[in-house]
């Protein structure tokens, strides 16, 4: 049955977040291991909180269709750009899916291949009830929870993999089940010497593109998978909702130099787990959908890794010449389309409006009668030989982003898209009147404050250099802050009522109504003569 998409707007809960901390200890014998796998820069950033009502509001956002988020600036999305710039993951390589690890392992025995590259007797606490590939967290933390001191380099590798295993389950490809993870990814750790060999980073792009078409229909209320990538994503784009650094933390940087070695970071790592989120009460759900359906082209980092080029690991660049490839991504069963010809502005390139349509993709795996099974491989594989000629479908723009086009783009996407959750004629700042999104357009209205708080400060500036040169231009000047400050208390909604501070206010407006009843008087009597 056809999902229904979710219900924008109306809504005030947010999604439930299905990740989790990695619950085993860090080993700097694991570092050669992470490297050559390309995990290492995930490791780098570590653990960072959700948060909920941010991802909610992106989520609200995200057209399937497309695979990009609708802003009032224009089409964005998270590209191949921004997972090997934020995370440090490979782009290049073989595609993490089935058909890969059947060259591997063709009919995978787990507890077998647990004994064998986990270096642990399965037992009745190992795997998830009712499940052949999910284990408990609590029997990796239970066996894998520290390595020993001086252990042999076979056990070394055996902690090594359950590291990232859990790397992969908590932090990269999340499953809704919340208290395991799965060890379908174990055939692609066995050989941990050869290096960047798989690419990790299309497989994850493939499996946030997916967990955002899931969850932004209805009746779902959840999303799993790289959800730490949409959040890096996000704050890279914009400012809305980026955590501060703690108070008496040093600012991260990414390139730092300890001795004789040089380690860096992915740009992921600027919003580590040295930051926290501020205490504001308007961090909720409501808030985000309002910024952003306010959001101004000034406001976004189009291209936020230039200067961050210098300093980042050599596996963020290493692959850039197939970030605007516009081969299918795919994950496991996973095919999903891959189209950077609709965010050229994000690669600082010419935007063509209509871009070359690119057909949707829905995502199909091998379940179901041995017929459908087996048409959903055939499928597939068309898909991965599109992977294998990667570098053949790449976008070749050598023209440079054009700000004067920018109007007209504007206004072909609104033609055949909605690009504010609630239509720009529907702002107030008087009553404002409670519209069909069911809460108040308070972003508008702190605009206005502060551009009416930056005119009355300026206005005083311009009086103090000499404009105030006698009492009667005193007195205006001081009626003009009362209207100003009136007019901000109004907007926020103060009710200034009776307030005396107000009075000279209200005189003048008496006065002025007297004048203007005086004159008509005077008017009507020179009528009657």
């Amino acid at each position: 049955m056809a999902r229904r998409p979710r219900n924008i707007g109306k809504g005030t809960e947010s999604l439930i977040m299905r990740k989790h901390k990695i619950c085993l200890n860090w080993n700097d014998n694991y570092k050669e291991y992470l490297v050559n796998m390309g995990f290492y820069g995930v490791h780098q950033i570590g653990y960072i909180l959700s948060d909920k009502a941010l991802v909610s509001a992106l989520v609200e956002r995200w057209k399937p269709t497309t695979h990009t988020f609708y802003f009032p600036v224009g089409e964005m999305t998270i590209t191949l750009e921004d997972v090997a710039m934020l995370m440090g993951l490979p782009i290049d390589g073989a595609p993490v899916c089935e058909e890969t690890r059947a060259t591997i392992i063709e009919n995978p025995d787990w507890p077998t291949l647990i004994e064998a590259y986990l270096g642990r007797e399965v037992d009745e606490q190992t795997f998830r009830r009712r499940s052949k590939t999910e284990i408990r967290i609590r029997w990796m933390k239970e066996h894998f929870g520290t390595c020993p001191e001086g252990a042999d380099d076979e056990t070394v590798k055996c902690f090594a993999r359950a590291y990232m295993l859990m790397l992969l389950g908590s932090v990269l490809f999340t499953s809704r089940s919340g208290d395991s993870i799965s060890v379908i990814y174990l055939p692609f750790l066995i050989d941990l010497e050869a290096k960047r060999k798989y690419s990790w980073g299309s497989a994850v792009l493939a499996c946030m593109y997916k967990e955002l078409c899931q969850a932004c229909n209805e009746p779902t209320k959840q999303i799993a998978g790289p959800i730490l990538l949409l959040q890096l994503w996000s704050w890279a784009h914009f400012r809305v909702g980026r955590p501060q650094v703690r108070e008496g933390e040093p600012e991260p940087e990414l390139r730092v130099q300890e001795g004789e070695e040089e380690e860096r970071r992915p740009v992921g790592y600027l919003w580590s787990g040295r930051h926290e989120f501020t205490k504001n009460t308007a961090r909720n759900l409501v808030h985000y959908r309002d910024v952003l359906d306010q959001l101004r082209q000034d406001e976004v980092h189009w291209q936020p890794y230039g200067t961050h080029r210098p300093d980042v690991p050599a596996v963020c660049i290493a692959d850039e010449n197939l970030w605007m490839t516009t081969s299918p991504v795919i994950h496991l069963q996973t095919v999903e389309t891959y189209n950077p010809g609709r965010v050229m502005r994000q690669f600082g390139k010419f935007q063509e409006f209509p871009p070359q349509p690119t057909a949707p993709i829905g995502s199909f795996g091998c379940f179901g009668p041995p017929n459908a099974r087996s048409a959903a491989r055939r499928r597939r594989a068309y898909f991965l030989d599109y992977w294998r000629r990667r570098e053949e479908f790449f976008i070749l723009e050598e023209r440079v982003y054009d700000p004067a086009r920018y109007d007209a783009y504007i206004r072909w996407l609104n033609t055949g898209a909605a690009l504010h959750l609630q239509s720009p004629a529907q702002w107030s700042v008087g009553d404002t009147p409670i519209n069909k999104l069911q809460y108040l357009p308070t972003e508008p209205i702190t605009r206005l404050v502060s551009n009416k708080i930056m005119e009355m400060a300026e206005n005083t500036v311009e009086k103090l250099n000499g404009e105030l040169a006698d009492g009667d231009g005193m007195r205006a000047y001081m009626l003009d802050m009362l209207r100003g400050c009136s007019d901000v208390l109004q907007w926020i909604g103060v009710n200034i009522g009776a307030n005396p501070t107000f009075d000279p206010l209200r005189m003048e407006e008496i006065d002025n109504q007297m004048e203007t009843d005086g004159e008509a008087s005077h008017e009507a009597s020179e009528e009657d003569e």
